[in-house]
């Protein structure tokens, strides 16, 4: 099961998409507190969103259904497209999957 998400601003920006197999309870607090773990990863969003977001919102654009990765994936790269948040950096999750062996 896998969904899209979206981080949403104070002010209703799209801060963020994402896709995720977890609830959103739990992606949210991996972005808040990846700094907490050992191989915790500070991308330029969770930076952003430490020292920025307190108040940002985390909520499903599609909520989790029975998908692989490189479907969810596709889908996420279509709306970070479209949507154009805040702070994707990589428009194409896909692609990254691919070049960094992700997919099995």
């Amino acid at each position: 099961m896998n969904g899209i998400y979206k981080c949403i601003t104070e002010n209703g920006e799209i801060a963020y998409i994402g896709s995720s197999g977890v609830t959103i309870d739990k992606l949210e607090s991996n972005h808040r507190n990846y700094f907490k773990y050992e191989n915790g990863y500070e991308s330029v969003f969770r930076k952003t969103l430490r020292e920025e977001g307190s108040n940002w919102t985390f909520e499903w654009v599609i909520k989790p259904f029975d998908c692989d990765k490189k479907t969810i994936e596709t889908i996420e790269g279509a709306f970070i497209n479209e949507l154009t948040p805040l702070h994707n950096i990589d428009k194409n999750p896909v692609r990254s999957s691919i070049k960094y062996k992700r997919y099995k």
